[in-house]
Formats: C-alpha cells, sequence, structure tokens
C-alpha cells in the first residue's frame, strides 16, 4: 500500500508536539487568549478523532461464496470458522492491530431466558399446552421440563412442515450447550478474552450451535499490515440465510461500514439474494465504494479459457444491474492453500489438491493475477476512504493549528521590532478588523439557528406525511400484506381432535410470522432508509448552499483583516480559501424499523414482532374454545371456526400493534435521527466559521506587553520565538508530506 502503514502513529506524534508547543507558546498570551483556546479546541477534536473513527469493510455475499476462506486468504491463515448458523446472528469482526488477540461476547441470563421463553411459548402452543411456566435455564428442575417438551414435540410432530422448527433448533441449542458455557454466564454480558496461540479457541464458540447461541458478539484483532491501520473486517451472514434476522443484522453493520467486499461462488453465479443484496447496497449509497469478487471454484474450471468465459458470463450479469461494477476473479481458496504451504501447515489431502491446481499452471497463474489486482485496487479503495473519512480532517485541523501559530509567533516577531505609537495605531486598525470578522461570525451563528428551526419544521411535515398510518405508502402495504395474508385450509387430520385447533394456529402463525418479518426486514427496511438518505440529501444540500453564501461574507472580512496586517509588515501563511471548505459530516444512522422492533420492550426483547396478540389469543381462546364446544355437537367444525376466528384476531392484533409501533418509531426517526443530523451539521459548519476567524486573528492584548519587552527582554523573546519558528516549519514540511501520501494516487503513477 503507497499509505505509509504508520500514518497514525505519524499524526498521532505530530499531534503531541503540538500540544508541547501550544504549552510553551501559551505564556506569551493572555490566559483568556482566544487564539490559544482555538488552538486547544482543535487539539481536542484531533484525539477524538483518532480515538473513536475507524474504517469499516463488510464482506458480503449469499450462503457458501466462501466468505470466511476470503478472510482467511486476505490475513493469510485459516484462522475463521463457520459451523453455525441456522439460529444464531452476529458479524464476525476482524480489526487491524498490533498484537493477537480477541474475545466473545456472552450473553446475559435475561437475555438467554427471555428468548427461550418466547421459543416455548410456540412450542407450547404447537402441543396444545397453556399456562407453561416461566423457565430459568439456570433450575435443573427447568431443564428438565424443557427436555420433556422438546421430545413431545419431535414424536407428536402435529403437522407435516417443509421447514425446520427453529423455536425447537433454539431451545435444543442452548440445553446441549448448558454444561459447557453455563458458567460463563452472569447477570451481565461477559467476555471470554484470547491472546496469542489461544486465538483458535474462538473457534469452539462459532462452529457449533449449541455454543454460538449463547453469543451476543466477538471480535478478532490481527496484524495484518498491507491493509493499513484502524481497519475492521466485517464477516457477515449470508444474505439468503433462512433466518430474516441475519439480513437485519447485515442491513445494520452496512449502514455504518465505509467500503463493501461482496463475494459471488463462480458454482451458483448471481442469484435471486444477490438482487435484493444489491439493492441494499444501492439504497445506502455504497456501490461507488463496492468492489465484487467472483471466487472460483478451480475444481470446477479446468482452464483458463473456461475462466474467461465464466468471467464474462457473471460480468455481462453483474453489469445489467451495475454498469460501473468492478469484477475480480481469483480462488481464495488457492491463496489460502499457497500461504499455508509457506508454512508448512498444509495437509497431506490440501497438499494433492493443491499440486493438482499447479499443473495447470496458466490457471494458477490467472488466478493470481486477479488477486493481485484486487488486492492494489483494495489498498487503494482503503486509502482513499481513510483520507476521506477518516486522516483527511484530522490532517486539516492539524495543518490549522499549526500555520495559526506559525502566523502568531511571526507576528509577535514582527510586533517587538515595532515602538509604542506604532503599535498603538495598528492596535486600533486591527481592532476594527477584528471586530468585521467577529460580526460575520455571528451573522452565520444566528442564522443557521433560524434554519435549524426552519428545516425541523420541514423535517416534521415530510416523516409525518411518510409514516401516515392511513395513507402512509409503506404502512399501507404492511397492514395490506397482513389483511391479504392467505390461510391454508383446516387440517382435520395427524393430530387427535383436542389438537387440531392448537396444530393448525401454531402453523399458520409460523408461516405468518415468517412471511411479515421478511417484509420489514427486506422491504420496509430499505424503503424507510432510502427516504432517510434522501432526506439527508435534501437537508444537507440546503445547509450548504447557506453556508456557501455567508462564506464570502467572510472571506471579504478576513481578507481585508489580512490586507491591514500585511500593509503593515506582518504576513500571515494561513489564507482564506475562496471556496467553502468541506466540513465534518455528522455519521448519524437511520435506525432500522426491524432493530426498533427487537428493542422495544412492548413487543419483547430479543423477536421482532412475534408477540403480537399472542397473550391475549391464548386467553381468547381459553375461554372460547370450550363453550364452542359445548353447543355444537360438530366438534370438528367447532374447530374449524374457532380457528378461522383466531387468525382474524391475530391479523387484527398485529396491525394495531404495528401501528402503535409505527407512530413510536415516527418520532424516534425525526428527533433521533434527522433533528440530531440537522443539529450537528449545523454545529459543525458554525465551527467551521469559528475556527478560520480565530485562526487569523493577532492578539491585540499582546500590542502592549510586546511594547514593555522592548529592552532588555527582547532579544530573549526573539530567540525563543525563533526556535518555536523552526520547531513549527518543521512540522509544516511532516505535514505537507503526509499530505501527499495520503493524497497519493498508485494508479495515475
Amino acid at each position: 500500500m503507497h499509505q505509509d502503514p504508520s500514518t497514525q502513529t505519524r499524526l498521532e506524534d505530530i499531534h503531541r508536539i503540538l500540544e508541547t508547543l501550544v504549552d510553551e507558546v501559551s505564556p506569551l498570551f493572555r490566559k483568556d487568549s482566544t487564539q490559544v483556546n482555538s488552538w486547544q479546541r482543535g487539539l481536542e477534536t484531533v484525539v477524538s478523532s483518532l480515538r473513536e473513527q475507524i474504517l469499516r469493510i463488510a464482506v458480503v455475499g449469499s450462503v457458501k461464496s466462501g466468505k470466511s476462506t476470503f478472510m482467511n486468504a486476505m490475513q493469510g491463515r485459516d484462522l475463521l470458522r463457520r459451523g453455525a448458523g441456522i439460529i444464531t446472528a452476529f458479524i464476525t469482526r476482524i480489526s487491524s492491530g498490533d498484537e493477537e488477540k480477541g474475545w466473545v461476547e456472552i450473553k446475559s441470563w435475561e437475555e438467554i431466558n427471555a428468548e427461550i421463553n418466547e421459543a416455548m411459548v410456540f412450542v407450547g402452543l404447537s402441543l396444545g399446552s397453556e399456562g407453561l411456566s416461566a423457565i430459568d435455564l439456570r433450575r435443573k428442575e427447568d431443564r428438565s421440563v424443557l427436555q420433556r417438551l422438546l421430545q413431545e414435540a419431535r414424536q407428536e410432530a402435529p403437522v407435516a412442515r417443509d421447514t425446520f422448527d427453529p423455536n425447537l433448533v433454539l431451545i435444543n441449542a442452548y440445553l446441549k450447550g448448558f454444561s459447557t458455557l453455563g458458567l460463563h454466564v452472569g447477570d451481565e454480558p461477559s467476555r471470554i478474552e484470547f491472546t496469542g496461540e489461544e486465538l483458535y479457541r474462538h473457534q469452539d464458540f462459532v462452529t457449533s450451535e449449541s455454543q454460538a447461541v449463547y453469543l451476543k458478539d466477538m471480535e478478532l484483532q490481527l496484524p495484518i499490515a498491507w491493509l493499513g491501520e484502524k481497519v475492521e473486517i466485517g464477516d457477515c451472514q449470508g444474505s439468503d440465510s433462512p433466518n430474516p434476522l441475519h439480513f437485519a443484522m447485515l442491513q445494520e453493520y452496512l449502514l455504518s461500514s465505509h467500503c463493501i467486499l461482496y463475494l459471488i461462488s463462480s458454482r451458483v453465479g448471481i442469484r435471486q439474494a444477490d438482487l435484493k443484496l444489491i439493492e441494499a447496497i444501492k439504497v445506502l449509497r455504497l456501490l461507488p465504494q463496492t468492489l465484487f469478487i467472483l471466487n472460483v471454484d478451480l475444481d470446477e474450471h479446468g482452464d483458463v479459457e473456461s475462466l474467461e468465459r465464466l468471467q464474462e458470463r457473471v460480468g455481462e450479469e453483474l453489469r445489467l444491474l451495475i454498469p460501473e461494477a468492478r469484477l475480480y476473479l481469483f480462488s481464495a481458496l488457492l491463496q489460502l492453500f499457497e500461504a499455508a504451504e509457506s508454512r508448512n501447515e498444509l495437509s497431506t489431502r490440501e497438499t494433492r489438491r493443491l499440486e493438482s491446481w499447479k499443473e495447470e499452471e496458466s490457471l494458477v497463474h490467472a488466478s493470481r493475477k486477479g488477486y493481485g489486482e484486487f488486492c492494489a485496487d483494495l489498498q487503494h479503495l482503503v486509502s482513499s476512504e481513510q483520507s476521506r473519512v477518516l486522516y483527511g480532517g484530522v490532517l486539516s485541523h492539524l495543518q490549522r493549528i499549526t500555520r495559526s501559530m506559525r502566523d502568531s509567533v511571526t507576528t509577535r516577531q514582527g510586533l517587538l521590532s515595532k515602538d509604542l505609537e506604532e503599535l498603538k495605531v495598528l492596535g486600533k486598525e486591527i481592532k476594527t478588523r477584528q471586530q468585521s470578522v467577529a460580526a460575520a461570525v455571528a451573522t452565520v451563528e444566528s442564522t443557521f439557528a433560524g434554519m435549524q428551526n426552519s428545516l425541523k419544521n420541514g423535517v416534521r411535515s415530510s416523516v409525518d406525511s411518510y409514516f401516515d398510518t392511513k395513507h402512509g405508502p409503506i404502512i399501507r402495504d404492511t397492514l395490506n400484506l397482513i389483511e391479504n395474508y392467505p390461510v391454508d385450509n383446516f387440517d382435520s387430520g395427524r393430530v387427535g381432535e383436542g389438537r387440531k385447533l392448537w396444530a393448525n394456529l401454531y402453523l399458520f402463525y409460523q408461516g405468518f410470522r415468517q412471511t411479515l418479518s421478511r417484509h420489514l426486514i427486506d422491504k420496509v427496511n430499505l424503503r424507510i432508509i432510502d427516504f432517510a438518505k434522501n432526506e439527508e440529501e435534501r437537508l444537507e444540500k440546503k445547509l450548504l448552499e447557506a453556508a456557501e453564501g455567508y462564506w464570502n461574507l467572510l472571506a471579504q472580512a478576513l481578507q481585508q483583516y489580512q490586507r491591514t496586517l500585511s500593509e503593515s509588515g506582518l504576513s500571515l501563511g494561513l489564507e482564506t480559501p475562496e471556496n467553502l471548505p468541506q466540513s465534518k459530516r455528522p455519521t448519524v444512522t437511520p435506525p432500522p424499523f426491524s432493530a426498533f422492533l427487537q428493542g422495544s420492550d412492548a413487543l419483547g426483547r430479543g423477536s421482532l414482532l412475534f408477540r403480537f396478540g399472542l397473550g391475549r389469543l391464548r386467553h381468547f381462546l381459553t375461554v372460547l374454545k370450550d363453550r364452542v364446544f359445548r353447543r355444537n355437537a360438530n366438534p370438528e367444525g367447532a374447530n374449524e371456526r374457532l380457528f378461522r376466528e383466531a387468525v382474524v384476531l391475530v391479523k387484527k392484533e398485529t396491525q394495531k400493534e404495528l401501528i402503535t409501533s409505527f407512530r413510536d418509531y415516527r418520532q424516534n426517526f425525526k428527533f433521533m435521527y434527522l433533528f440530531s443530523f440537522i443539529d450537528r451539521y449545523a454545529q459543525n459548519l458554525v465551527q467551521l466559521f469559528r475556527d478560520f476567524g480565530e485562526a487569523t486573528m493577532v492578539d491585540i492584548g499582546h500590542l502592549e506587553e510586546a511594547a514593555h519587552r522592548i529592552g532588555t527582554s527582547q532579544q530573549d523573546a526573539t530567540e525563543d520565538l525563533a526556535i518555536v519558528q523552526h520547531r513549527l516549519h518543521h512540522l509544516s514540511e511532516n505535514l505537507r508530506q503526509l499530505e501527499k501520501t495520503l493524497l497519493f494516487d498508485p494508479r495515475k503513477a
């Protein structure tokens, strides 16, 4: 990578030197000096930016596209493992760092028991069991209850199902993993940490569903020098996973990502799941930062011509969706095997497989070439995004502080050479110009304060219209989906007479829940995010248009001020740009609606919508069933009528709950997201005006002090300032070289 791998360290070193220089120079200024305060505030901003910001790269693709193998190839060893995944949902994150370490986070007992009891409700419904007591997995007698429940559910199998029952899988996984992980669970989420050689132990927790189900989060830190610093790579769940929660988690990670590496398996090419994921990437405005990788199975392709035909076919399909898509072809497994071979870590079977590939030399060469091109472009993408997102703002802050300090020292040196009368005249002129600059900044502050209120009023109108419970598009479509959800014919066979109602109701609710979940995640989430991005862009345009208009006002005041100093023989190195400099864009992300539901206390932690009407439904059925059975001579007919009434109730209750949730979310969307975006963006722009105003100001309080220094102390002060000026000049050169490094484009070299 052309970007110096020590960029972070170099910026931190420059920051520390500037801190020291500010401490050394500040005694030459008044305690309430505007300039000193500005430097200190700028240095605090730099610390915050260096500490908090990280570049996130999401590795995405369908199930079995080779994401884990690809990530192993990128770091040169077989570290990541995949085995669990039907129920569990978390992102495996690898961050670049100086040492090898990692951790897994275990859920709390409250979280685990909440998931188990929710699953029990549905399993109990399928068996016709009523009034099941709350389960605490820590109690031996409760684990026995769960074992009996699982055994009964497996034996009865009330209605033939085309898919597995996730509730049974979840309960079974928790029971199997209790003896291993039960001791690690506490009242709060806890972490198990690994260092060095222990790092491979994380595999024990992710390859088995019985252990992975206990996990809440995990992260590994590895030295990946070629990828640079402050980089996190997320191994995301497959976009076509049968669990809708996986796609919801993928969406949330993409919302905070800066780049995407999209894997396509050579065995299957582009599938329906890819269309859904590509649409999500479009909505998130991340296509320009997405690299597409055609991950080749070399066992399926015997020659280069076969590879070229494959690349051409997939490339044509991809460009129908994304005309500007970049597609790289290589075998991630080949790269991983060759890295392992260099360390003598290949098994006998893997060695034979690698040797068989190498027999077709041109095939291997083509894969290596594709991987090399990918790595070069990935390095450039990471470098450019780090310059834009991470280091660009930090660098500009450090440059502005350094130039401002140099100007202050230069001015101070010039003042020491003037007599008292000259200083008095100059002081009056400077004060007049400073008042003009301060007035321009005050005008900007006042304007943006009023503008924020105006923009918020506009947001209220657009958001309320979009989430209108009668005419809003996403709410209307969701309610219609619920209303028109088809109900299969009542199945009167397979189970005993008393169980027919429960079995049919359970089968209905399973399908209803899955369909509605996918709608909320695949459709509602993306439509809301698209609306949110459009609102962001509209608000940003209005804020920047206003800022650009007032920038001319400030620039004129600053230029007149600088001219006054120049005419007095005092030059400033910090020039006012003609155009508005780039301001930091707030990193506020819209909360996905499914995540809002998931965290809603009203709907139950860990669920998306699955408690809608269920408690009331059970009460309704308990009261009604005996009465209906008693007065109807045809119990089978009564069962079906009761089933139909229950379905209607579930739909109505679900619609009511969703309307309430949409209303609550609408308020959250306005106040926590868009209003915050407006306030923070406006504050950043106003601060930009303040920074430029303060950076070029000469502290008038120095003038009288400078006059008193003329005499015995003048020589000493001049020598001290010359030393500081030399150090600041050296820092400026370092920053200039660092800027060249960050902006270097290897493709133009």
